[in-house]
């Protein structure tokens, strides 16, 4: 077998031990310095290991060097629901994102507060770089004072914490305008003809289901238009919750025109879904019951998932650059933190919208009356 410098044979690379003996030096020495730690090492030192470094042709290990600065090349993100077409786009940003630029990613599921604790405690133990949370967004949950101790601990021992959506936590975040969207797809649900809305909305201490309900419900009153109590239903921001809140509306006679309808027996013409996937789940809630979508009742959504344009009819809907957000994260982890410490202190800068006035995309679901 050949031989390489110094006895080194061909198919056995040089380990840290090999070039510590050779240089001399204890092996954490070596380690200081191939391994980038920020602890000081003699000039003469540094000088021998580095050479020995060139004889015995040692290429450092990633792994080891990201654990001597604290971390492991890696990025974990905590997603709701890996399903969710939602979260599987943001997932899908992420680890591309993270993959151009050499870091692995480790996807956790965690459907609720409870667990996204405990998913984070998990995370923090592998010592990432970075923890990306787009998740929940549930903001009164008794967990959120520990979330914020746990993230702040972790921050402290060299890691970055960054959510996709606001939780009003002190963490950066990428963030949407909400209201903004909501307001602008129920301008369009009003400018079409529209004035007899059922609304699907999310959990009420959901942060983005509080924020597009509270745009929704400004646009309709302004409009003259009083939204009646029992067409506003909880779809968890789910397909199947969405799909069984309409089954219920249906069932009980409240969507169609007869004595027990909304709106005083007149019905609904249209569903204003906060999410896309409530949306589909409603229009196929509305074909099971012999009422075709886009044509008797017109849907909106919100985010514009890729299965928004394939379903039928086609989802009118709030575009959401899942994409961007994703990667908008994946580069607040990797951002230089020496050169923006002060900006991430500030709360008007800790903020990154990628979005301030989403698009509205005009699709088959929501046809002029």
């Amino acid at each position: 077998m050949a031989e390489q410098n110094d006895g080194k044979t061909a198919s056995s690379p040089a380990t840290l031990m090999d070039v510590a003996k050779k240089a001399g030096v204890s092996i954490a020495t070596a380690s200081r310095v191939l391994n980038g730690s920020t602890r000081k090492v003699r000039n003469d030192s540094y000088v021998k290991v580095m050479e020995a470094a060139k004889r015995l042709n040692y290429r450092p290990n990633a792994y080891a060097q990201a654990v001597a600065k604290g971390t492991a090349p890696s990025i974990a993100l905590l997603v709701s629901d890996i399903s969710d077409p939602y979260f599987a786009s943001v997932s899908q940003a992420v680890v591309k994102a993270a993959g151009e630029q050499g870091i692995a990613v480790t996807i956790g599921v965690a459907a609720g507060p409870k667990e996204e604790l405990e998913a984070v405690r998990k995370a923090v133990a592998t010592r990432p770089r970075g923890i990306i949370i787009s998740e929940s967004e549930y903001v009164d949950s008794p967990e959120r004072k520990t979330l914020e101790s746990e993230l702040k601990q972790y921050e402290a021992s060299g890691g970055r914490a960054v959510f996709i959506m606001n939780r009003n936590l002190p963490f950066p975040a990428v963030d949407v305008a909400n209201e903004v969207g909501a307001r602008a797809i129920t301008k369009l649900v009003v400018d079409s003809g529209y004035r007899r809305p059922a609304i699907l909305k999310g959990d009420d201490n959901h942060r983005s289901s509080r924020e597009r309900l509270a745009g929704v419900m400004d646009v309709l009153a302004k409009a003259g238009i009083g939204v009646d109590p029992i067409t506003v239903a909880n779809g968890r921001f789910s397909r199947t919750e969405g799909y069984a809140a309409v089954m219920q509306m249906v069932r009980s006679g409240l969507l169609t025109a007869g004595d027990g309808a909304a709106y005083g027996g007149e019905g609904v013409d249209s569903i204003i879904a906060l999410n896309d996937v409530m949306a589909i789940g409603a229009m196929t809630a509305l074909r099971a019951n012999g009422i075709e979508p886009g044509r008797e009742i017109g849907v909106t959504g919100f985010g514009d998932i890729p299965y928004s344009a394939d379903v039928h009819p086609s989802l009118t809907t709030v575009h959401l650059p899942l994409a961007e957000m994703g990667q908008a994260a994946v580069e607040r982890v990797l951002a230089d933190q020496g050169t923006d410490e002060s900006a991430a202190a500030s709360p008007a800068n800790r903020l990154i919208f990628v979005q301030s006035a989403p698009d509205i995309v005009l699709r088959e679901s929501l046809p002029r009356r």
